[in-house]
């Protein structure tokens, strides 16, 4: 069942809607119609609550997903004490919209990191998922759209926040081409937004530095400037699989030497000849035995000695 009339570009949709496919339900988003279909626009919170705006498994278990990725960020800084000056973050405004721009570290391979970007732009004023006037300085209630060169997000969901109109646009020369236009038919079929967990880090470092905070956004917007801090999403990733390869490396030849230690041990102990030389602890043996036999003899003869 189709919508008869569509001449409003913008509605609220708390309610239940229907399209081609049939009913589906959405709350505490906005979407917006377009030729190809709904967009879905949201706060940060809003995506956090739920990416896929729809009601899903993700509603139920969003507290299980927030601690696992609080836990695994939490792992993260202990392992990156010594590089958190790497972990830059700049926040930037531009007229109505602020921009915020972070190095988020990768979870399994150290000292490496990816580049986030956030823009916050202003709701609809007639939006009444909207619960709070924007006054005062927060941005938790501004409209975001995402850039990550994480390879999950290319791989698995660019397309996906494409259609939705969630990808940061103003960095597509970031973005693999092929992911703009494709979408990840194996690992997002369906084209669905999901969670990242480059941005669900950033989002959890940015409630904790407080940066939802309007007044921490001093820097001028330069976008050729900010160009040339972000590194390209394939050049990224052929780093992360260069990065992933050096520390397989390092790992097998630790391994390696592991075992080139353990066999240097044993054949101390144990020599090519196959006599086991007389170590510490073998002679201990047997002079707690040579003891122990001469204590029998002494008893032996007290007995003899008695019997006499």
């Amino acid at each position: 069942m189709m919508m008869k009339k569509l001449n409003l570009n913008y509605f609220n949709t708390s309610k239940v809607l229907m399209n081609l496919t049939g009913i589906f339900y959405i709350s505490d988003i906005s979407l917006i119609y377009s030729f190809g279909g709904f967009l879905m626009r949201m706060t940060f919170n809003q995506y956090i609550q739920n990416p896929m705006g729809i009601a899903n498994s993700v509603i139920s278990n969003r507290e299980m997903y927030r601690q696992l990725y609080t836990k695994k960020l939490d792992a993260i800084m202990v392992r990156e004490v010594g590089h958190t000056n790497r972990m830059e973050t700049h926040m930037y405004k531009d007229g109505k919209r602020y921009i915020a721009y972070l190095k988020i570290p990768s979870e399994t391979v150290p000292n490496f990191f990816y580049d986030v970007l956030i823009e916050f732009t202003e709701p609809k004023t007639d939006d009444k998922n909207v619960k709070k006037k924007l006054v005062g300085n927060n941005l938790e209630d501004y409209y975001v759209r995402f850039y990550s060169n994480d390879p999950s997000f290319v791989f698995t969901f660019t397309h996906a926040f494409v259609k939705n109109d969630m990808f940061f646009k103003e960095f597509s020369n970031k973005m693999s081409k092929r992911a703009l236009k494709e979408k990840a038919e194996q690992k997002n079929p369906k084209d669905l937004v999901g969670y990242v967990k480059s941005i669900y880090f950033a989002y959890l470092l940015m409630k904790r530095k407080g940066l939802f905070n309007k007044l921490k956004y001093l820097e001028t917007y330069n976008k050729t400037s900010l160009d040339n801090q972000v590194m390209e999403a394939d050049k990224k990733i052929d780093a992360r699989i260069k990065a992933g390869e050096e520390i397989s490396k390092k790992n097998r030849r630790e391994k390696a030497q592991n075992e080139r230690n353990r066999k240097d041990h044993l054949e101390k102990e144990i020599p090519l000849g196959g006599n086991i030389r007389k170590t510490g602890f073998v002679n201990k043996a047997k002079s707690s035995i040579r003891s122990s036999n001469s204590n029998k003899t002494k008893f032996s003869k007290k007995i003899t000695a008695k019997n006499k």
